[in-house]
């Protein structure tokens, strides 16, 4: 049986588009789309005039420049034949003078140069040549040989370099086109044209088309009235030769056409008149837009065809595509819109019957979430609390004030309740870190507090909280769970007992063991027979094994209860590494293997050499383990920039693909089994990387499997103490801080701004440095491994010779009271710039001298 909701399914809606109910909106569809079909006609008929319009302007933008071109050139000529009119004779640097200061190259690019030929008679013609080389051309002669009636040699052609040198000489009158071009100038007195010639310049290079104007010179003081009285009065042609596709380009460079031209030196488009062509080319019939454009100049007819690109003619109808999306879409819009009214009635329907499933779907399911929170949070034992910091309420749930031994809101629930219930001695140390995880941004934290039960014992518990921040990262609400510890801790304090046991009463006697056995096997006491020696030694060497599982142990207990302390001072990198090999050769030797060193620096590093000597030990260890009889292992250290890293490479099996990221894990062995060949306990490496970050550095490994295994370690290098502590004027700082990176931080901003520091990473050995040297002023972290910094401060108010040091307190914390000591100490919060140190040491110092 079908369910009545279903009926108005958007699939049976569709449906509804096409019922009689819904004809006003196909009449308003039809009708929309005539008009766009209407528009869409009138904007094409309106973009082709546009385009029409657009094309003859371009037509006489294209004539127009060539002719003003041309014109310009004439000028040129007709001063360079003005120059000969005045002057009578001009010579060659006249000449070269005159066509230099046109400056030509710059202002009208495409002419090839601006020369002079002279007409020559037959019986002129020797004296001329003579002349010309004593010049200084002895090679000079005119071409081409043979007899005429007339010769007109080039005799000056300016610029004279390059491709113009092909034309010294030449006498263009023995040209058939140059010809009839010169003659028709001088019998004219008229500037004339050639048709398409090849110039004697296209020596090398791409042959262009070429031609030439003239202009006419004649005798000064003869007639110049009919065409034969000119003739007799010709004194030679200033002249230009020009590449047409050098010249067009000189021309049209500036208008950028988006069409294609070709010239035809010819009333006619024939190809074999040609002389200049665009580089892209329409095929004949694909353009939209053609023309042909005849112009006369000086005695030639040259035909123009211009055909537009596609980049022209996409500027016109490029809209069409636009039109018609933008018409169909507003057409179907109205068409929906206009569905939409007429169907309102049925889409109302089905909406209300659609949002009515909804709600009963969401109730039902937000049901189901409360259930399975409520279920979640009773198997877990779980409290749940709520800070909202706008409305500044806390809810705690009932979980949560039962494990308090409270009621529900037993007490005045609002934002400082969990400040009522926490330890005093906890609340500052929790306000501060509470204020940097707002500081930090982040979204969740996890911590773990001691709250005060209702009967007065301690409750510890754990705390997870997810912050709701608003677009200005501000925390607006924490909410989270809160889980009792108290079965937790009391297990952690049972292990901890055993593993204090284990210290006690396991080392005490597996010592005495070990040690009995190693006299007995050393034959301290005698020889023994064969048989019991071998079982002694298998005792001996297990006893040893054993001992050391029990130290790694008792390693790893320390470093997770935060209970390991560092001893960090300066050691010389080469005297660790020599160190460790020889605590090592011994072991090197029972296995059959070499352990060589190469050290190549001398740098300094800030560690506890006791325990980066463990870690090299556990590094060998390994090596010596898995490097097969007769091989060797190689220490290595080198400088990567402000770092060292120290190598140990051996040349065993390598590790296997699948363990390398299990590597550094606690209880990680790459064989497992029960028939493991190398014994171990598996944490060695998890310990060497604990104690490397400990002291600020990093391990890791590189293997190749089959091919051996490189385990490193990098620390950072220490700047050594005599090259800023010797320097003498310089005021010596104390720089009390336990974090590595932030004391080596500190000494860097302190040398870079002209003292000498010196590090300590306790309160312990602050005492001594400052018993034992005198300093200008003192950096103070508050939270030292051996006690807070505040302890040393009241110490030294104590001391009349300590009371005038000068101290920045540099730290995370939020609990320091600064107006306790206002006349002593300067506060810096963490992180700090090199700016503001050097600022708050300056500012210390002065008041020490204030009080002076």
């Amino acid at each position: 049986m079908s369910d009545p909701a279903m009926d108005h399914r958007p699939e049976q809606g569709l449906r509804q588009y096409f019922t009689w109910r819904n004809g006003i909106a196909w009449v308003v569809l039809v009708f929309t789309l005539l008009v766009q079909l209407v528009v869409l006609q009138n904007l094409r008929a309106y973009e082709n005039r546009a385009a029409e319009q657009q094309f003859d302007m371009l037509r006489e933008k294209v004539t127009e420049a060539i002719r003003k071109r041309l014109v310009d050139h004439e000028q040129i000529l007709l001063g360079g034949a003005g120059l000969f009119d005045a002057a009578g004779h001009v010579d060659r640097e006249q000449w070269r003078i005159y066509v230099e200061r046109l400056r030509l190259p710059d202002r009208y690019p495409g002419i090839q140069g601006v020369g002079f030929a002279r007409a020559i008679r037959p019986e002129e013609r020797p004296a001329h040549v003579a002349g010309i080389r004593a010049e200084g051309f002895p090679d000079y002669d005119i071409r081409p040989p043979g007899q005429r009636e007339l010769y007109t040699s080039i005799i000056y052609l300016e610029p004279f370099a390059d491709r113009n040198l092909a034309a010294f000489g030449y006498d263009m009158y023995a040209e058939p086109t140059r010809h009839e071009a010169m003659r028709r100038a001088a019998r004219l007195g008229e500037t004339s044209i050639t048709a398409k010639v090849r110039l004697m310049q296209e020596t090398h290079g791409e042959v262009q088309a070429g031609i030439l104007l003239y202009v006419p010179v004649y005798e000064p003081g003869l007639p110049l009235t009919t065409p034969e009285q000119r003739m007799q009065a010709l004194l030679g042609f200033v002249y230009s030769p020009y590449r047409v596709d050098d010249l067009m380009r000189g021309i049209l460079q500036a208008a950028n056409l988006p069409l294609a031209l070709r010239i035809y030196a010819s009333p006619g488009e024939q190809p074999q008149h040609l002389i200049h062509s665009t580089e892209e080319i329409p095929e004949a019939g694909t353009a939209q837009y053609s023309q042909v454009q005849r112009l006369d100049l000086y005695g030639q007819t040259w035909t123009l065809r211009l055909d537009s690109l596609p980049a022209f003619e996409a500027r016109f109808h490029a809209n069409e595509t636009l039109v018609i999306g933008l018409g169909l879409g507003l057409s179907l819009l109205l068409f929906f819109l206009t569905s939409s009214l007429a169907l309102r009635h049925s889409r109302a329907k089905a909406l209300a019957e659609e949002m009515t499933r909804h709600i009963h779907k969401s109730k039902h399911d937000l049901r189901q979430s409360e259930e399975r929170l409520s279920l979640a949070l009773k198997g877990s034992n779980d409290g749940l609390w709520d800070l909202d910091l706008e409305a500044g309420t806390m809810y705690a749930s009932p979980r949560a004030w039962d494990m308090l031994g409270y009621r529900p809101n037993e007490l005045q629930s609002d934002l400082r309740l969990w400040e009522r219930v926490m330890l005093e001695e906890d609340l500052a140390q929790q306000k501060a870190r509470l204020a940097q995880t707002m500081l930090a941004k982040v979204d969740r934290f996890t911590t773990e507090l001691r709250l005060r039960h209702k009967e007065g014992h301690v409750v510890p518990v754990l705390v997870r909280g997810y912050i709701q921040r608003d677009a200005q990262s501000m925390a607006q609400r924490i909410s989270g769970t809160l889980m009792d510890l108290t079965e937790r801790k009391r297990v952690e304090q049972m292990k901890n007992d055993f593993v204090s046991t284990v210290s006690h009463e396991l080392r005490t006697p597996l010592t005495s063991i070990s040690g009995a056995l190693g006299l007995i096997v050393g034959g301290a006491l005698g020889e023994t027979p064969p048989t019991m020696q071998q079982m002694l030694e298998i005792a001996y060497r297990n006893s040893l094994r054993l001992g050391h599982l029990i130290n790694d142990l008792l390693d790893m207990e320390k470093i997770a209860a935060g209970k390991m302390t560092f001893e960090l001072r300066e050691h010389p990198l080469g005297r660790l590494l020599e160190e460790a090999l020889a605590n090592n050769q011994a072991l090197c030797e029972q296995h059959g293997v070499r352990c060589t060193l190469k050290h190549s620096t001398d740098a300094l590093v800030w560690v506890d050499g006791l325990r980066l000597q463990q870690v090299l030990g556990n590094f060998l260890s390994n090596a010596i383990k898995f490097t097969p009889e007769g091989g060797e292992i190689r220490v290595h250290s080198s400088l990567r920039g402000s770092r060292v890293r120290i190598s140990v490479t051996d040349q065993g099996p390598g590790i296997p693909e699948a363990f390398r990221a299990r590597v550094f894990e606690k209880f990680a062995q790459a064989d497992a089994s029960d028939s493991r060949q190398k014994s171990g306990t598996g944490l060695g490496l998890a310990i060497t990387k604990e104690l490397i970050e400990r002291m600020g550095g990093t391990v890791g490994f590189d293997c190749e499997e089959g091919r051996g295994t490189t385990f490193w370690c990098e620390l950072p290098i220490q700047t050594p103490s005599s090259e800023t502590e010797s320097r003498e004027g310089l005021p010596r700082i104390l720089v009390v801080e336990d974090e590595p990176d932030t004391g080596r931080l500190l000494h860097l901003m302190l040398r870079e701004g002209g003292y000498a520091a010196e590090r300590v990473q306790s309160l312990h050995q602050a005492r001594e440095k400052l018993a034992s040297g005198r300093y200008e002023a003192m950096t103070l972290d508050l939270h030292l491994p051996d006690g807070s910094g505040v302890q040393l401060i009241e110490e030294l108010r104590d001391k009349p010779t300590m009371q005038g040091l000068p101290i920045i307190v540099i730290s995370a914390a939020h609990q320091f009271d600064e107006a306790l000591f206002p006349e002593r100490v300067v506060w810096l919060h963490k992180p700090i710039t090199n700016a503001q140190l050097l600022a708050a040491l300056d500012k210390a110092l002065e008041r020490a001298r204030s009080r002076i």
